[in-house]
């Protein structure tokens, strides 16, 4: 029997060594390191390892199989989150992605994007070449290699809605067709996508003091301009009851109907919600600063202040309705409501999202706080005082 060539292999110009194996190619320092890659890949390969599987041709499905029951918009969501992986490597095999390759995707898909939005593609990303991992079709995850680490993106706003900014929307534009949907978030916590589904006479229990959320709107997936509304809500606890409030109830006492209709009186579509939205926006900084802000400063009198330099600023009306739902619990957890009870009205399935996300601590809060720790070392110094002086008139 003929002995077996032995395998011998050519330095490179750069130093090291190259082999192949059908379309691949490995590396070492030595013939031996090169050898061993390659051999390592055919144990891989022979274990069921399969390295023709292209990018775009595993992540949708893979999408579809991990994802089946989330809601329409959050599908729609984690969708454009795949779909920026598949324009820069949709084309190339899952086995050949490299951690350079996902920290790309981030310089050129996420740039100037928030750091929630970007954590969460990171998130998305490596559950993905997890399961790649475990269907044998890459041998390793890029995606949590400390080089594809993602950049920094622009902190999110903190939503705390101001003493001021409160008493605004109690007491302006109080007949907009968009104050019961707002006094509706502000003062029952629900989400902007719970409330366009309110019924006032179907959900609002003005005896009982009691509003039940049972519905939520969704995107349609095939036409985005409509919602469908289902009882399939964000979280299991999505469908709830809400106490109903002393300010809620006032806003809405004597109205009927859904909480937000279009102009016509018709439930909202997503534009016609994008426009009473900006309407509402529009008035109420009218009302703020007493006149439209494309006349701002140009009045007779408002120049010579101008000019004088006592103008005051204008002032923005820059709360989205989702601040509103920050500021209930916000004014939840002011009140000392202990945290199960605001998990089970805000509608989340546990307390994490109220510790990390709603819960900012007001000043009047912290005020609170730092009094109740002076009373207690004012207490503690008193006491020791006492018995100091005690110790002293037994001596005497």
């Amino acid at each position: 029997m003929p002995r077996k060539k032995k395998e011998t292999l050519k330095r490179r110009k750069d130093g090291r060594y190259k082999c192949k194996y059908h379309d691949h190619q490995f590396y070492g320092d030595t013939p031996e390191e090169a050898f061993a890659a390659r051999d390592a890949y055919k144990a891989q390969e022979q274990a069921g390892f399969s390295s023709k599987v292209k990018v775009s041709e595993y992540a949708l499905p893979w999408l579809e199989r991990t994802y089946p029951e989330v809601a329409n918009s959050t599908y729609k969501g984690l969708a454009i989150h795949l779909q920026h992986l598949i324009d820069e490597i949709g084309d190339r095999f899952m086995s050949e992605i490299v951690p350079s390759d996902i920290k790309q995707i981030y310089s050129t898909q996420y740039k100037g994007r928030s750091n929630t939005y970007i954590l969460a593609a990171k998130q998305l990303y490596c559950n993905l070449f997890d399961s790649a991992l475990a269907d044998k079709v890459t041998q390793f995850n890029p995606a949590r290699d400390k080089s594809a680490k993602p950049h920094k993106g622009k902190k999110t706003k903190e939503r705390i809605l101001t003493q001021q900014q409160r008493k605004w929307i109690e007491t302006l534009c109080t007949d907009h067709r968009v104050y019961p949907a707002v006094m509706a978030m502000l003062y029952a916590g629900i989400r902007p996508q719970e409330m366009k589904a309110i019924d006032i006479d179907r959900d609002v229990d003005f005896v009982n003091d009691i509003i039940t959320i049972r519905e939520t709107a969704h995107i349609d997936p095939e036409n985005w301009q409509k919602y469908v509304y289902t009882d399939e809500g964000k979280t299991e606890w999505s469908n709830r009851y809400v106490p109903l409030f002393p300010p809620l109830k006032k806003a809405l006492k004597g109205k009927h109907g859904y909480l937000i209709t279009s102009a016509h009186g018709e439930r909202v579509t997503t534009r016609t919600w994008k426009t009473a939205w900006a309407s509402y926006v529009f008035n109420m900084e009218t009302a703020i600063n007493g006149i439209q802000k494309r006349w701002y400063g140009k009045t007779i009198e408002q120049m010579a202040k101008k000019e004088a330099g006592t103008l005051p600023a204008w002032i923005d009306f820059d709360i989205v309705p989702y601040t509103l739902r920050h500021a209930f619990c916000q004014m939840c957890r002011d009140t000392g409501v202990e945290l199960n009870t605001c998990r089970r009205w805000m509608g989340h399935a546990d307390s994490k999202m109220i510790i990390k996300v709603y819960d900012s601590v007001s000043e009047d809060r912290s005020d609170q706080e730092r009094k109740k720790v002076e009373s207690r070392l004012f207490g503690v110094q008193n006491g020791v005082q006492s018995k100091n002086e005690e110790a002293e008139s037994l001596e005497k």
